[in-house]
């Protein structure tokens, strides 16, 4: 319990459906050159040993770019893990990647780890973005220091979800490719009575533009605060069908729609809304097939 207050505190002070091999947002981004078409194949994930590298998928052999293995498993972070049995750092090889406006790609790598035993019933993850140069041939990190984005369990009766969804747009209108993050969670309520059961909250649209040092966290008194673009596009769901958030808001009240969930959200990703109306919209990278 005490491991979920402390990644829960910075989120409290904090206010595309699939077609063949790309994934689009129910309204793609516009930015000053353009719409943002959101890929998930123009790179993969190599992981090799210890080391980490970025593949670019296209059909001329392109040298793969090593990846700092510490801009995905920061030491402090691993070593606070080290008595976990479900690890955050697993990360899927499918990367999700975008335009900035300027030549350069911005480049999002996920992970997402199911435990398969325990009572906790504990699932993990978390989201990294870079900024590749093509040009240069050279990544940077993208400065967005977000830790676990994704998780799910369960203690002393009381279920506890998060998610962290992605929006691309170029909120102030200078062209180039800003991050919007919607959080959400479920949790028991700290200092209640626990009978009185699980909450949910969405939190207000957290604004991240894009700046020459990487993706600059607004302040809340900004203009762009908590403002929501005419035109985005969304980041896929990677290595799962739906968040923890779904998981457990279905368990808990019986429906996948989130108006029934006690505090009707703003945002409804659109891999939500095909799982409220139950047809076979696909609009995640499904989890990885288990080895036989």
């Amino acid at each position: 319990m005490k491991q979920w207050v402390q990644f829960l505190m910075p989120w409290a002070t904090l206010p595309g459906i699939l077609i063949g091999g790309f994934s689009v947002a129910q309204q793609p981004a516009a930015t000053g050159k353009g719409q943002v078409v959101v890929s998930i194949d123009r790179f993969q994930l190599l992981t090799e040993g210890k080391q980490f590298f970025l593949q670019p998928t296209s059909p001329t052999k392109a040298q793969k770019l090593p990846i700092p293995r510490d801009w995905l498993i920061p030491p402090q972070e691993e070593n606070d893990e080290d008595e976990e049995y479900v690890s955050s750092f697993r990360y899927d090889h499918r990367v999700t990647s975008f335009p900035v406006g300027n030549g350069e790609i911005g480049v999002r790598l996920s992970s997402y780890n199911v435990a398969t035993e325990g009572s906790e019933q504990l699932a993990v993850g978390r989201d990294v973005f870079l900024i590749y140069d093509p040009v240069r041939k050279k990544l940077r990190p993208g400065q967005i220091d977000l830790g676990i984005t994704k998780q799910r369990f369960r203690d002393v009766g009381c279920w506890y979800a998060r998610m962290a969804h992605f929006l691309i747009s170029d909120i102030n209108g200078d062209g180039l490719a800003d991050i919007g993050i919607i959080k959400e969670e479920i949790r028991c309520l700290e200092g209640k009575d626990r009978w009185e059961g699980e909450s949910f909250e969405q939190h207000w649209l957290q604004w991240y533009v894009y700046t020459p040092d990487g993706w600059r966290q607004e302040n809340e008194d900004s203009d762009f605060a908590g403002e929501w673009p005419d035109q985005y596009a969304e980041l896929p769901l990677v290595g799962m069908e739906s968040s923890p958030v779904d998981f457990v808001g279905q368990l808990l009240w019986r429906s996948p729609d989130p108006s029934l969930w006690k505090s009707p959200p703003r945002y409804l990703p659109t891999y939500r809304k095909g799982l409220i109306e139950g047809g076979p919209l696909r609009t995640a990278l499904p989890p990885k097939p288990a080895k036989k």
